[in-house]
């Protein structure tokens, strides 16, 4: 088993491409049991165009990694600092935006190679904390979080179609 995390470059047409392919089917994996289809489509469609994409991997204070696992990109991990944050909650941080997985590899402990990056990338960027948020009934991603120290800091409301959800900050100290 050969296992790598690498960054998605924008000026890699197949890695746009694939991040836009991984993304859709991990989201909607994810929330598309609990949320109206087409409103989850509608979502995916306009977060993961390549345009909005390309705009974020060009970003200098976002970062965005791969996680391969025998040459196949499985997941990937979206960190933001300063003004590519979506909130600012927190000062001197970096936020996880998103960390995902397609879902034949749930359960299999491969979150942590893409948790143990974003903590290396926050010590050596030298910020105080990392936050994130996390939906309140995706129970299995609180778990993962409250494993690695995280805490509940707070909450936002996501909007999918017309369902507007919970979402908890977490935060962890580093």
């Amino acid at each position: 088993m050969k296992i790598e995390i690498i960054p998605a470059l924008a000026d890699k047409k197949n890695d746009v491409l694939t991040l836009q392919e991984v993304a859709t089917a991990s989201f909607t994996a994810m929330f598309g049991p609990y949320h109206d289809a087409s409103e989850v489509k509608k979502y995916t469609d306009e977060a993961y165009q390549v345009f909005v994409l390309i705009r974020e991997l060009q970003n200098q204070n976002s970062k965005t990694y791969f996680l391969k696992l025998d040459d196949k990109v499985i997941g990937y991990l979206k960190l933001n600092w300063k003004d590519a944050q979506t909130d600012a909650v927190f000062e001197n941080a970096m936020q996880l935006q998103r960390i995902y997985l397609l879902p034949e590899y749930w359960n299999q402990h491969l979150g942590g190679y893409l948790m143990d990056k974003a903590l290396d990338k926050a010590k050596k960027s030298q910020v105080k904390t990392v936050w994130l948020g996390v939906w309140e009934h995706n129970d299995r991603a609180r778990h993962f979080y409250e494993r690695y120290g995280f805490k509940k800091a707070g909450e936002h409301v996501l909007t999918i179609g017309k369902d507007h959800q919970k979402d908890y900050w977490y935060a962890l100290d580093i």
